[in-house]
């Protein structure tokens, strides 16, 4: 800013005015940086640590498919530090006696500064208790709990169901691989009859006391013990007809017409499961990078028609330019589509699954701390 004077004495006055002015002003800007700072800061950490924990979700996939080792990481703690400061210039000439256009003036400059360093910690997740809670079986108790919450039983069962009174849901898919084409078909009509009923409330999953014990069944509403689904879904499942409920058991071996046996799979299952649906690229295939599945005639096997409608990690050489989530590995990328909503509600129930494993882990919880230096 520049102005023009005729006297010292005015001179001095504006000199007083803007230092005051200064000096109100960083006072103000202090005492509103951290409510401010607050406001912005947050969502960009939270943002970047939402896309970091996908895109580590994403890598691991394409690792395991690629038979490579998965890793992890924990962000444990986020500090940032918040500089605010600045500095002012000025100078000033005049003359005495008459005013002389052009002679006296005054040149004021302010220049603030912020600045954001923040320190993140990061902690593997590894070690004794992390490897027994990943390699634990899902129990009914979290199918009970996801089932509660509004998830659709077929996408429930399709994730974390491998076996259902003895008909298989890929189980050879929840560790590498494999070499032989899995069974699945009959599993995936079951689950698409749970859904069917489940959509019309004449199906559900809820706790009965059995001899004293609180146990979960598979209960039908008394409208639909004659549905042509209901017939069909108890004829495949090798029940006792027009019972009301049959209690599930977890991992029993003996067929009982009169329950229902499941066997689950582990965090780690689902990880390997999940990791089948990757689209691998050509040149990987026939250069023998991973593993290619066959029918036991040779032919090669089609993973997506497991994940039909279920999950679908795409491949392309150039970077996606409409992805929900992407990362770069062995020379080409890998992403969830974002129009590809099936794929990324499948994903955010793996998210949750993974959240309840993992919660069974000491784990700091993430802090972000902001504070504000001069």
């Amino acid at each position: 800013m520049r102005k023009y004077i005729d006297n010292s004495f005015s001179l001095r006055l504006i000199i007083l005015a803007l230092l005051l002015f200064t000096i109100i002003a960083s006072t103000v800007g202090c005492f509103n940086i951290g409510p401010h700072a607050m406001k912005h800061e947050w969502l960009k950490y939270n943002r970047a640590i939402s896309g970091i924990k996908n895109q580590q979700d994403l890598l691991n996939f394409v690792r395991l498919r690629y038979n490579d080792s998965p890793t992890m990481l924990a962000v444990t703690n986020i500090n940032s530090q918040l500089l605010f400061g600045g500095n002012a210039q000025g100078a000033y000439s005049f003359y005495e006696g008459p005013a002389k256009a052009g002679a006296d003036s005054f040149l004021f400059g302010l220049f603030p500064k912020y600045e954001d360093k923040p320190t993140i910690t990061y902690q593997p997740l590894q070690g004794e208790k992390f490897v027994k809670n990943v390699l634990e079986q899902i129990s009914l108790d979290v199918l009970m709990l996801l089932h509660n919450s509004g998830w659709s039983v077929e996408r429930i069962f399709r994730l974390c169901v491998q076996d259902i009174n003895g008909i298989q849901n890929a189980p050879s898919a929840s560790g590498p691989t494999p070499d032989l084409a899995p069974e699945y078909e009959d599993f995936l009509s079951v689950a698409i009859l749970m859904r069917k009923l489940q959509k019309r409330n004449f199906i559900n999953f809820e706790y009965e006391t059995i001899n004293g014990k609180s146990t979960i069944v598979l209960r039908f509403a008394k409208e639909a013990l004659t549905l042509p689904e209901t017939l069909e879904l108890v004829g495949m499942l090798r029940l006792t007809p027009e019972k009301k409920y049959y209690p599930i058991l977890l991992n029993n071996m003996d067929h009982d017409p009169n329950y229902v046996s499941i066997r689950t799979r582990s965090v780690m299952g689902l990880l390997y499961y999940l990791s089948q649906s990757v689209e691998v690229p050509q040149e990987d295939i026939r250069s023998g990078r991973l593993t290619t599945t066959k029918y036991t005639d040779g032919r090669p096997f089609c993973w997506g028609d497991i994940f039909d409608s279920l999950f679908e990690i795409k491949s392309s050489p150039d970077v996606p330019s409409d992805a929900y989530m992407s990362v770069k590995y062995r020379r080409n990328w890998f992403y969830l589509d974002d129009m590809d909503v099936e794929s990324k509600r499948t994903y955010s129930l793996f998210k949750q699954i993974f959240a309840i494993q993992a919660g069974k882990i000491k784990v700091e919880i993430p802090v972000l701390t902001l504070p504000i230096g001069q």
